[in-house]
């Protein structure tokens, strides 16, 4: 048994995907409504190896050495009961953390820095990788892919300047 815990297209496209792996996965959404795409929903929503539990929020991942339930409370009712799960993934959004930078470096609504096929940015020598990047996937196999990309970019760059 598997939770997925978000609304969005990740945690609704997960928790379809997930059913491959476990007997059943509960999608626990915080709304009374998923924010993912409407083919993404219908989709998920299809399989019955899914359960959404609606207007639900995890308040408490339970077990000694590795996650054995966790507790949820339902919104609408102040109920709580306890889920037992073997597996918890918890797909909530993403913040980019990107403050740091100057406003001069471009973004999207969203905050995430934007880049071109090459991690550049548009301010001469910064780059970004992962999910700190605009991007339609935000898994660790493209943070690796990109990094290799800045890697030898930068390596470019760099060689750039030398030859000035």
């Amino acid at each position: 048994v598997i939770a997925v815990v978000g609304g969005g297209d990740q945690a609704v496209e997960e928790a379809a995907f997930l059913t491959k792996f476990g007997s059943i996965v509960h999608l626990i959404h915080r709304r009374d409504e998923l924010r993912a795409a409407k083919i993404v929903q219908e989709h998920t929503l299809a399989n019955e190896k899914v359960k959404i539990h609606w207007s639900t929020v995890v308040t408490e991942v339970m077990g000694e050495e590795r996650v054995e339930a966790i507790r949820l409370k339902d919104l609408k009712t102040d109920e709580e009961t306890v889920l037992p799960v073997g597996a918890l993934f918890p797909l909530i959004g993403f913040r980019p953390n990107a403050a740091f930078l100057p406003d001069e470096v471009e973004r999207t609504a969203g905050g995430y820095l934007i880049t071109d096929t090459w991690m550049r940015t548009n301010v001469p020598g910064l780059y970004a990788i992962g999910d700190v990047r605009d991007q339609l996937c935000r898994q660790v196999t493209n943070a690796v892919g990109d990094g290799t990309t800045a890697a030898v970019a930068v390596e470019k760059y760099l060689e750039g300047l030398e030859h000035r």
